[in-house]
């Protein structure tokens, strides 16, 4: 009798013997790889067909609209409470005696020195202790730094400076 390994039947019919086809691990991979890929690309477009998933898209891009003008306009919120802290700021340094070409310089610097347990006030009456020279009223002292025209010994009045110097363009 004849060995059975050698001939494949087809059909009931005789052949000869034709070798299995065998796959390597690769070949294995890339073809469950491809399957699942071509079954998830199905499933994907019959999900994106789905009206809910629509919806869903929908009220996805609505809600980051939303959430993007919450974002801006907690933003412009601390800006503006920022900015409204300096003025006050500003407005109570202004409030002291200090020199007026010192303001901004003062405020930002008593700015600095507010933190949780210190308040503006006190940063501000602890700076005017230590930083006399930027408070007080200014004081102007006119001192005559032309000779005296008249020729006398008593210091001239800035008017009476202008005065002589006009009668003497005349003569």
């Amino acid at each position: 009798m004849e060995d059975n390994k050698d001939i494949v039947v087809n059909n009931g019919e005789t052949g000869d013997v034709k070798p299995a086809k065998t796959y390597t691990e690769q070949e294995l991979q890339e073809k469950v790889q491809s399957s699942f890929n071509a079954g998830v690309k199905k499933a994907s477009t019959d999900w994106q067909k789905d009206e809910k998933y629509k919806e869903f898209l929908d009220w996805k891009k609505q809600n980051q609209n939303d959430s993007d003008r919450i974002n801006e306009l907690t933003n412009t919120n601390a800006s503006l409470s920022n900015e409204i802290m300096k003025l006050k700021a500003q407005i109570e340094v202004d409030s002291t005696d200090v020199k007026k070409e010192f303001s901004k310089f003062v405020t930002s610097e008593v700015m600095s020195l507010v933190n949780d347990t210190t308040d503006f006030k006190t940063a501000l009456k602890e700076y005017k202790k230590d930083n006399p020279q930027y408070f007080g009223e200014v004081q102007i002292k006119k001192v005559q730094t032309s000779r005296n025209l008249a020729g006398g010994t008593q210091p001239q009045t800035t008017n009476s400076i202008m005065n002589d110097i006009i009668r003497g363009a005349r003569n």
